[in-house]
């Protein structure tokens, strides 16, 4: 995946969920919490790469690229 493409997918990522926990919440299946018997791990599991979609999201970038876009649409509506 080229970088164009990272930024599009941690954008849908950065728009689709409020915050960097719900995101790892949706990586969670019921069948980790079973095992794990805590969500702080099982969330952190997903923040590694260890479960989940395979795409590794780290909460700087995450972050980082929500503020950028908030920005980005604050511009916008002061150009409007």
């Amino acid at each position: 995946m080229d970088q164009e493409e990272g930024l599009k997918a941690l954008d849908n990522i950065v728009t689709q969920f409020n915050t960097y926990e719900d995101f790892l919440d949706s990586q969670i299946t019921t069948v980790d919490l079973y095992y794990l018997e805590d969500e702080t791990l099982a969330r952190r599991l997903v923040e590694l790469g260890y479960r989940g979609t395979g795409e590794r999201v780290k909460r700087e970038d995450c972050e980082a690229r929500k503020a950028a876009i908030e920005i980005s649409r604050l511009a916008e509506r002061a150009q409007q």
